[in-house]
């Protein structure tokens, strides 16, 4: 048997220690605990991680209580056809509606992956814009994604739902219960990819913005969420 595609693209995004990440949790770090030219074989240890680092998938129980692990979903969920949708005229601290999802009503299929490109992880840094400001689904983009019978949603932000923290630096941006945003699709067993990276390549490669989603997690047992290496294979 043979799967024919013409390109594999990487939509992941580079961990590295002290990246830019959410602003109240610890930032990742890891050293070496072995090197080659000492010990014959290099060997890293990761002493700080969570699980919402980078590109990774949430999951049920990261909101839901009671809510699925991780190793709880069967693998296919984490595969998918889907397609890319062009958002990328949103500003910073915009809601995406139900409105301008049902502009692409026609492309969306059932069971799709359905990847939001608004071009954030171009802003990655220790800015306002990339760590509190991204755009983000409202209750209405999310009641219409469960109409719709989605297999998961991406984003290039580091979440799905708006940023209502508040830090001496940035108060809360938006008032829509962060919980609540991702249990509405979480509950429907919307699988959430969160931190992506190079959507708009897709958007730029193929008229169709349509192509096969691989984003499986590192199978912890008994987490809320794991890193992905997520990828866009190409027909």
């Amino acid at each position: 048997m043979t799967f024919d595609y013409s390109e594999v693209v990487d939509l992941s995004d580079y961990l590295y220690a002290d990246m830019p990440s959410w602003a109240t949790l610890p930032s990742l770090k890891y050293d070496y605990y072995q090197t080659a030219v000492r010990d014959l074989f290099t060997i890293s240890i990761v002493t700080r991680m969570h699980m919402h680092l980078g590109t990774h998938v949430d999951v049920e129980l990261h909101s839901v209580p009671e809510g699925r692990s991780v190793e709880k979903y069967p693998v296919d969920n984490f595969v998918g056809e889907g397609v890319v949708l062009d958002l990328r005229n949103k500003r910073a601290g915009e809601e995406i509606t139900e409105q301008e999802l049902s502009m692409f009503d026609s492309e969306i299929r059932e069971k799709d992956v359905v990847m939001l490109c608004t071009d954030w992880s171009k802003k990655k840094g220790f800015n306002q814009d990339y760590i509190y400001r991204w755009p983000f689904l409202g209750p209405s983009a999310c009641k219409y994604l469960v109409r719709k019978k989605v297999k998961a949603v991406g984003t290039e932000a580091m979440s799905i739902a708006g940023w209502t923290g508040s830090v001496p630096a940035h108060g809360p941006v938006t008032s829509y219960s962060s919980a609540d945003i991702h249990n509405m699709l979480l509950q429907k067993g919307i699988v959430i990819i969160e931190g992506l990276a190079n959507l708009s390549y897709l958007i730029d490669k193929k008229k169709d913005r349509r192509a096969l989603f691989v984003f499986a997690p590192v199978k912890f047992t008994g987490v809320e969420g794991a890193p992905c290496r997520a990828l866009a294979l190409l027909d």
